[in-house]
Formats: C-alpha cells, structure tokens, sequence
C-alpha cells in the first residue's frame, strides 16, 4: 500500500490492491458490499493506521486521553463498476479528504476509483464523532486539532443524515429478523462490529425476507447495491439478541428500510437503495 499526505494534511490518497484489505467475494469472485466496506475501513475511516495521518494520532490517543472516536452516520453511493470491474487483483486509488470540522465531529470524504482507468467504484461521506470512553458521550474534539483545521468550521456542513421514516401503520407490511451477536461479529473493544450491522439488515434483506418473498425485491438472493445511508445510535456486545425491523418503501419498491433492535431501543437504522436495472439483468 502506497500512501501519499497532502501539504495541508487534509488529504490522502492510497494505492492497493483490492486483496490486500479484504476476501469478501461472492460465488462469481467479485466482491460484497461488505468486501467494499473492509475496502474503504482499511483504506480511509481507519485512518489512524496510516502515521499521522491527518494529525488525529497525537491528538486523541496522546494529547486528549480517555476519548475515542465512533462512526455516527455514514453514505455510500456504488457505481456499476465496483460489480463489473473491480476484482480482488484489481489496484484501487482512494482519496480521503477531511471537509468539515464541528465542535465535537468531523466529517471525512472517501473517493474509491479504479487506478488505470479512474473510473468510480465508490464514493462515502462519514461523519466521526469524539467521545468519551466511560460515559459514551460525545465530547469536545482537542483544542489543537480544532485549531489545525480552523478553516473547516465555516464552511456549510457538507453532510448529515435526513429525516428517518416512521414504521408503517400497516403492521403486515414489517419484516422482522432475529440475529444473536456472535464472536466473529465483535470488535478489539468487544462492541459489534459496526459493518455487521450493515450485514444483519442485509441478510434480513436478501437471505431471510427475499425466500420469504416479503419485498417485491431484491428476491432469488441477488443484491446489487445502489445506496447506503447508515446511522448508529447505540451499541450491542457478545450474545445480545437484536431484531431487525425492516419494510420496502411505498412508492419504490428498491428501497428498503432497516431499524434494528436491541431491548426495544432503536441502535442502528439504514436505507438501502438496490439497482433495479442489474437486479432485472441477473435473474
């Protein structure tokens, strides 16, 4: 992996091959949503892996102790490319730009282009927050951060999650899915792994409610994905049951909803926007 910081320290851009990060392949050898993101983890949000990246390595492990930083919504557009093109040999270029930065958030910008012709595979927007270890509260991010980045707090936030539907009235049109967390779903501070979540409404999705024949689509298992927007709200550990509570929207039928459930409080929601065009195409 080849990484090269900007003179500003506000971008990066990396170069790998796809099998470096991830062997998240489907039958046919391209690669899973959950493939792309390991992909954009690796390659941009885990970007206290690269050396200082973006000045966050001083900041928050040395310089402001007992915070971290959690993922607090995200969105994901995957262009046709990343099903047609990309392989786990394919090089990828990813450019990773911070663009906006709050009082206790920051937002991150990740393009993922194909190396030799930069076609787009993926784009995200993520939107980070600094918290605090013991209570779990959102805290200020350090002052020498927020002051390195001065010229990002002015600017129009570039991103942040709309309004989440209600649940339908009509109490047939709900799909629920029970998942129990398990060891491979848990992460080194024995929390879910935030993409499983991603993973448990997919598989409501296209492996449970897709035999159940409960959306006119995605159905026969095939799950080409459009659109994520993702947002967390709580947490979830070893052995927790969480249910899934999902419904395809009224108008177009791609779409579908996603809450999960722990104990009744609401932890995680989704809307994911499948293509209706390629999903026709492969069955």
């Amino acid at each position: 992996m080849r990484v090269i910081q900007s003179s500003d320290g506000k971008e990066t851009t990396s170069s790998f091959t796809v099998d470096e990060f991830t062997d998240k392949h489907d039958i046919e050898g391209g690669l899973t949503y959950l493939g792309l993101c390991n992909i954009l983890k690796h390659a941009g949000f885990d970007w206290w892996s690269v050396k200082d990246s973006f000045g966050v390595m001083d900041a928050f492990f040395y310089g402001h102790g007992g915070t971290t930083i959690f993922v607090r919504s995200q969105h994901m557009h995957v262009y046709p490319a990343f099903y047609s093109k990309v392989t786990n040999k394919s090089l990828l270029l990813c450019k990773v730009k911070i663009v906006f930065v709050g009082k206790t958030s920051l937002v991150l910008h990740t393009v993922l282009r194909l190396e030799q012709t930069g076609e787009l595979v993926a784009t995200s927007s993520v939107v980070l927050v600094c918290v605090d270890t013991t209570t779990r509260r959102p805290v200020a991010l350090p002052t020498g951060f927020i002051q390195k980045y001065s010229d990002l707090q002015n600017v129009p936030r570039p991103y942040k999650v709309s309004g989440f539907p209600r649940f339908p009235c009509s109490p047939e049109k709900l799909y629920r899915y029970s998942v129990s967390v398990a060891e491979n779903d848990i992460d080194r501070n024995n929390h879910t792994i935030q993409s499983h979540y991603l993973k448990f409404c997919m598989d409501a999705a296209v492996q449970r409610g897709a035999r159940e024949q409960a959306y006119s689509i995605p159905n026969k298992g095939v799950a080409v994905v459009k659109e994520i927007t993702m947002e967390y709200m709580g947490e979830s550990i070893l052995n927790d049951t969480l249910v899934v509570v999902s419904w395809e929207d009224d108008i177009n039928p791609n779409v579908i909803y996603n809450v999960i459930q722990k104990e009744g409080r609401d932890i995680f929601q989704c809307v994911i926007t499948f293509d209706i065009a390629v999903i026709t195409s492969k069955i």
